[in-house]
């Protein structure tokens, strides 16, 4: 009874799939097909030839021609009869089913060819028996896989089951034709099948599993296999097994982030240096000088335990990776620019004047607060354009307000100097133009670090808030000149015994006048070596001093934002640095009436740009709710996009630096994806540091997306991670890993992304089995190459409650977003504190994104403004550790003064 109410339901389903507006483009069938189908009659003798000629008037009526076999005319009168073979139209081919005695039906195009070896496999599109709930449905559907799985089945990828009446895979040809045979029974020995009737599970058990079996064209079912590493390459991630399998690359100095077990002590840290300085050092040529100089692997940074180091050689990680406390290595990550061209035209750009007048900072400034008395610091990657800043003492009419630039790259360089301009990177000057807009009585200090050096970040942080000391890079710089400076003692004594040497010999002969040449050129090359030293000391004095000038500043304003590559939802050590040490609301300065206790100063404010990947980023709980180990980027309630099929997948677009999208990737671009999530840990019931339920990334590629020559579901695997997850934090109760696949796109086209992941972790009993609640977050970035590029985008699903971003999910930050007008509350980027931290309100306020400028923009513009008007407002004296609430703001609010404040404020005496 099933059976035959599962043939209507299953009618209806394919009319619908093929007539109606359907979400994958299956291609026209040819006009006749050849069809093998299975019936089958149990009557006694004059019933099964009444029958038997009933069917074959429906077959007739049908256009089904048979094709005639030797003694098939037995076949009305052979109880054990069973198979017809033919052609039929194809429109007609599923009618077939309408008749009770055809169980199932089998149908190939009439010009498909067996391949000559009978294991090759055969593409198919099979479907099954419907009428049942749907959790009986996908039940039967997976027993039907596991069964044909028996017989060598492959099942394909992120196809669309139809709610789980497709299955859709290849088969060895040899055992194609026993799909006509009921699948209950297979496989079979020679005197009965592998598992009994009885035994088999419901509902398989009840019905005959397969009803019609499609063979396709097609038969290139690709799936990448797992790629073990060897162990001396586990550690890496594949940007540094890139490096170090490129002969050249390998050959060459190179800095990586080195994640260890635990943060380092200052005592761990002075062995780190001292191992690096006795292990890992080679005499290289220094191509200023010309001379041979002892480099030796130096330490960077250090935030939390993430270690910086720059070796002389890269095959110099793998030594170094096997060090006690290392979990793995990667090259250091680079933070997403929140400042860059506008992709509007001059005439939508909102004026200084229009922004001063809606936010009434303007009028702030008519009562005479114009920020004199506060100091703003910018952190950007470049600032172009300054040479008319830096030439002229002050901007406003204070005249205390200076402007000074620190190039805080310069630490990197062995001899001090800053890093050549980037050909395309961010645009500092914009974000500052827009602070002093704002604050234009405020001194500007302007910072420039290297877009992958997260330390530098922190280090800024430490010295903003009033640490004094020297950061880890200029410890490494005073280590190497030091070195230096006794190589050159050494060599200069050598040098002037020999200069002495060679002229107390006067002779005109050829060699002893090459002698005196070669005495006097070591020693000329000696006194440009000292020079140099001498140049690269007194740029560090200078870098070390400028650095001391980041104290007292009241606010601090970041425009740089990482993705991944630290721990999200507020536990970085950097978001650590700012909640518990700059001004929040949730941080307050300490009271005293003491007359003799000094009053501690003011912490200063971090002023965040929040993230502007939006598009580029998922984040969200991480649901299975068909348990088949693939996540659904979006619940049952999200309609699936026009040509798109599940929720399991999601599509990857190009978004061009002037905001047009294009749903395909081109060749040769080379994409990064890296999953970041966080697992808690019971340490009584498991004690490991390994992930849990580690997440997977595949990617695929759509092989015919307008469904011409097949079907649009069918995809072909391009990429897989090699090794991983890596694990970012690890402690008692929690740990944050992440999973990461690097691929070249191999030819234009559509692709799409699945994440798949499943419990390995065993209890042993089931009292102790806990369930696992994941926010994973997906990030999608080009490497290599400039903003010109564009960036990746999710085209399928990319819920903009992602989070804003590193450091921006920190509670004490005051993260900023852009919008596209002065008073406007459509942010143009994330928002949230993260998929772990649904209740953080962020952004924290909202300001234009494109003050007064008609080529830059973004939301490090806008967080430069709003820095700009907090220090004004610091200047009429509101206090910075509750600003946003004291002032009258509102959290999630634009910036735009309260008429209250204004009136509450007394108006300072012209000068």
């Amino acid at each position: 009874m099933t059976t035959t109410r599962g043939v209507g339901v299953l009618l209806g389903l394919f009319v619908a799939v093929s007539f109606a507006p359907a979400q994958v483009k299956y291609p026209p069938l040819p006009e006749k097909v050849d069809v093998r189908l299975r019936y089958r009659i149990r009557a006694d003798r004059e019933e099964r030839v009444r029958q038997f000629r009933t069917l074959e008037a429906n077959l007739k009526r049908l256009g089904f021609e048979r094709k005639r076999q030797a003694e098939d005319d037995l076949d009305i009168l052979d109880p054990t009869a069973e198979r017809f073979e033919g052609s039929i139209p194809s429109k007609n081919v599923f009618a077939l089913l309408d008749d009770p005695r055809v169980k199932t039906v089998l149908f190939q195009p009439t010009d498909f060819k067996a391949p000559d070896d009978p294991t090759q496999p055969v593409s198919l599109r099979i479907r099954i028996a419907t009428g049942y709930l749907s959790a009986d449905q996908q039940r039967l559907h997976g027993q039907v896989v596991a069964q044909l799985i028996r017989l060598g089945f492959r099942e394909a990828i992120g196809y669309d089951t139809a709610g789980y009446t497709l299955v859709r895979g290849d088969l060895p040809f040899t055992n194609l034709f026993r799909l006509l045979k009921d699948l209950r029974d297979e496989p079979a020995g020679w005197f009965a099948v592998d598992t009994p009737a009885a035994e088999l599970p419901t509902p398989l058990r009840g019905t005959v599993p397969i009803r019609a079996v499609e063979v396709l064209a097609g038969a290139d079912l690709n799936f990448l296999p797992l790629q073990p590493l060897p162990p001396d390459r586990e550690k890496f991630t594949p940007g540094v097994r890139a490096v170090l399998d490129d002969t050249a690359a390998a050959a060459k100095p190179l800095r990586v982030e080195i994640v260890t077990e635990q943060p380092p002590d200052v005592l761990a840290i002075d062995l780190v240096r001292a191992r690096l300085r006795s292990s890992y050092s080679r005499q290289v040529l220094n191509p200023a000088t010309q001379q041979s100089e002892l480099y030796f692997a130096t330490l960077e940074g250090v935030v939390g335990n993430v270690l910086t180091i720059d070796f002389p050689l890269a095959t110099d990680v793998v030594a170094f990776a096997t060090e006690p406390g290392v979990v793995y290595v990667r090259l250091p990550r680079a933070a997403v620019e929140t400042v860059g061209p506008l992709a509007v035209s001059p005439a939508a750009v909102s004026s200084a004047g229009e922004v001063l007048a809606a936010t009434r900072v303007g009028a702030l400034h008519a009562l005479g607060y114009r920020g004199r008395g506060t100091k703003i610091v910018v952190i950007g990657t470049e600032f172009p354009g300054l040479g008319r800043w830096l030439g002229v003492r002050y901007l406003g009419t204070d005249p205390t307000a200076a402007v000074a630039y620190i190039d805080l790259t310069a630490e990197f360089s062995r001899d001090l100097l800053p890093a050549p301009p980037a050909a395309s990177g961010g645009s500092g000057t914009a974000a500052a133009r827009a602070a002093h807009l704002a604050a234009p009585d405020a001194s500007l200090v302007l910072v420039r670090v290297d877009p992958a050096a997260f330390h530098q970040v922190f280090t800024v942080g430490r010295y903003a808030r009033g640490e004094v000391g020297y950061s880890t890079a200029i410890q490494s710089r005073v280590a190497e000149l030091a070195v230096r400076t006794e190589e050159l003692r050494r060599q200069n004594a050598a040098a002037v015994a020999e200069y002495r040497a060679a002229f107390a010999n006067l002779n005109d002969d050829d060699r002893s006048r090459q002698r005196r040449l070669d005495a006097v050129k070591a020693l000329d090359a000696l006194l440009a070596a000292e020079t140099a030293l001498t140049g690269a000391s007194a740029r560090l004095t200078a870098l070390q001093n400028s650095l001391r000038a980041l104290a007292g500043c009241s606010v601090l304003v970041n425009t740089l934002v990482w993705e991944a590559g630290f721990p999200l939802d507020g536990l970085s050590e950097l978001n650590r640095l700012i909640d518990l040490g700059f001004a929040s609301d949730a941080v307050t300065s300490v009271r005293t009436r003491s007359a003799t206790r000094p009053r501690p100063a003011p912490r200063p404010l971090w002023v965040q740009a929040s993230s502007p990947s939006a598009g580029s980023v998922w984040g969200g709980s991480y649901v299975d709710a068909d348990g088949n180990g693939a996540m659904e980027f979006a619940s049952g309630s999200v309609p699936a996009r026009p040509d798109e099929w599940t929720r399991e997948l999601n599509f990857l677009a190009t978004r061009a630096a002037d905001g047009t999208v294009s749903p395909a990737l081109t060749a040769a671009t080379k994409i990064r994806l890296t999953v970041q999530w966080r697992e808690t840990h019971d340490p009584t019931a498991y004690g490991g540091a390994d992930a849990i339920f580690p997440l997977t990334i595949r990617v695929f590629k759509q092989l015919d997306p307008e469904g011409k020559t097949r079907a649009s579901d069918e995809l072909r695997e391009v990429a897989r991670p090699v090794g991983g997850p890596y694990r970012l934090v690890s402690t008692p109760t929690y740990a944050v890993y992440e999973q990461i696949v690097e691929f070249a796109v191999p030819e234009d086209g559509r692709y799409c992304v699945r994440v798949e992941g499943r419990s390995v972790f065993d209890p042993r009993l089931p009292a102790l089995r806990r369930a696992t609640e994941l926010q994973p977050r997906l990030f999608a970035e080009f490497v290599g190459a400039g903003s010109e590029a564009g960036r990746p985008v999710f085209a399928s699903f990319a819920p903009r409650t992602a989070g804003v971003g590193i450091p921006g999910d920190a509670k004490a930050s005051i993260t900023v977003g852009a919008t596209d007008a002065p008073l406007g509350t459509a942010t143009t980027g994330l928002t949230g504190g993260g998929p772990g931290v649904e209740l953080l309100t962020k952004p924290d306020l909202l300001a234009d994104g494109r003050v007064g400028d008609d080529k830059t923009g973004g939301s490090g513009v806008a967080a430069g403004f709003a820095g700009g008007a907090l220090a004004a407002l610091v200047g009429s004296g509101a206090p910075t550790a509750e600003i946003i609430r004291a002032t009258g703001l509102r959290i999630g609010g634009p910036v735009a003064i309260p008429e209250w404040w204004l009136r509450a404020v007394r108006p300072l005496p012209a000068r």
